[in-house]
């Protein structure tokens, strides 16, 4: 886990030593991605799976051919459009995920 990159979505960090920071978000990672919380981020990530699929797919063969976008171009749009939209929508939902566990921890510390 990168904490710089990590930190900066977290200010209420910004005070504290690095060993610290990394500390606080490696606990807040290990409590929200528990074993008990194991079959609720296998779903999110069936449904993730099945939402890209599904634009993916409409993109290649609804969109493209009627747009009259040849398969190279639609494939180009999948792969610079919709494949880094998916990563940057995964990336918020972590951050969202160990939000509530970071102000919990920081919150347990003071």
């Amino acid at each position: 886990m990168n904490v710089q990159l990590l930190s900066k979505h977290f200010p209420e960090l910004n005070g504290l030593s690095d060993t610290e920071r990394s500390s606080i978000l490696q606990r807040a990672h290990e409590r929200a991605y528990a074993p008990e919380r194991k079959l609720y981020h296998w779903r999110r990530n069936v449904v993730s799976l099945v939402c890209i699929t599904a634009v993916a797919l409409f993109i290649a063969l609804i969109a493209g051919p009627a747009l009259s976008i040849s398969r190279p171009t639609t494939g180009a749009i999948i792969m610079v459009v919709v494949l880094p939209a998916f990563m940057v929508i995964r990336q918020r939902q972590y951050i969202g995920q160990l939000r509530p566990e970071v102000q919990a921890i920081t919150r347990d510390r003071l």
